[in-house]
């Protein structure tokens, strides 16, 4: 059985998925599965996922789709029941539909992965003529790895040691975390439950909110710090237009460790 589950949330994104798949068909390990978290997609996406199983099969890679309706931004629900649908996996990646991986991506999650870990990264930005110059061929040659800039590798080195040093001396908010580039081993995630459902609106907390959970485990979690050693290339794209709010109040309230409505509804 494959060691690793990748989840991917998306949401209408066919023509970055053209292009991310071709990162993952290209990974140096096939020891990982595949899964579309999908937030309510039409029709046109679930046609194309299921067009594509055949192919990753043929290079030994299971492709999964779990999908819900689009009831508004529901995103940290279907990654949750993407992990609820888990085999066998022991290491949970999650990453976005519109980041193309790296060569070694699952292999270098693979590679620090023990038990309780938890796995940081970042990744490159391309801005919108980089993204719209972009082709299959391009993912294919690895060409689109030398693609990012100065600016973004100087923010990662930064991200990177101020995760080191923030965890070992224990500082909040540490270490950095972005939610399209982050692994955790799979029972770690089960202990504090997951995702929270009650953030319903992306753009404040939920990433950060699993974070500050995981790291109030005890034992605390082994944390990987792959920031400039394992980062995704972020595809620029038009952004849907999302009711713009936040969990502020929420967030900065003292939240369970083990959040109350997550992969489990313990209310």
């Amino acid at each position: 059985m494959p060691t690793a589950r990748v989840i991917l949330a998306t949401y209408n994104q066919v023509s970055l998925l053209r292009l991310v798949f071709r990162g993952y068909l290209r990974q140096t390990t096939s020891d990982f599965t595949l899964v579309l978290a999908d937030d309510g997609s039409g029709p046109e996406q679930t046609e194309f996922i299921e067009s594509m199983v055949p192919v990753f099969a043929e290079r030994g890679i299971r492709l999964e789709l779990v999908w819900h309706e689009d009831d508004g931004w529901r995103k940290n629900h279907i990654m949750n029941e993407a992990v609820r649908r888990a085999r066998d996996e022991s290491l949970l990646i999650f990453s976005d539909a519109d980041c193309i991986p790296p060569a070694r991506f699952v292999e270098r999650h693979l590679d620090v992965h023990e038990p309780w870990s938890f796995h940081v990264a970042g990744g490159y930005r391309f801005d919108k003529e980089a993204s719209e110059a972009l082709t299959e061929e391009d993912i294919d040659r690895g060409t689109f790895e030398s693609l990012g800039s100065e600016a973004d590798r100087k923010a990662l080195r930064i991200r990177g040691r101020k995760s080191r040093w923030g965890t070992l001396v224990r500082r909040r908010n540490r270490p950095k975390v972005i939610g399209r580039n982050m692994g955790i081993d799979r029972r770690l995630f089960e202990a504090v439950n997951g995702f929270d459902e009650v953030f319903q609106w992306p753009y404040f907390g939920e990433d950060s909110d699993l974070r500050d959970r995981v790291m109030r485990h005890r034992p605390r979690p082994r944390v990987k710090v792959l920031y400039t050693e394992n980062d995704v290339y972020h595809i620029w794209h038009p952004w849907k237009e999302i009711r713009r709010n936040d969990h502020r109040d929420y967030y900065n309230q003292k939240r369970p460790m083990r959040c109350i409505k997550g992969l489990v509804d313990l209310s």
